[in-house]
């Protein structure tokens, strides 16, 4: 019952969201990271990757 009405769901928004595709990957890097202790970090826009530092961008 549940995955009939995840499809019913999934069919709604697709109806009503655009379809985004993401085809420019790239590099985001940003001097003060909370991740990384307040160093420099460097994130994959395509999946997510983070990278600490040891210096600034």
């Amino acid at each position: 019952m549940f995955k009939k009405l995840e499809s019913l769901g999934t069919a709604l928004v697709e109806r009503l969201v655009p379809r985004i595709e993401a085809s420019a990957c790239g590099w985001n890097c940003w001097n003060d990271c909370w991740q990384c202790a307040h160093s420099a970090c460097k994130v994959n826009t395509c999946n997510g990757q983070l990278v600490c530092l040891s210096g600034r961008c």
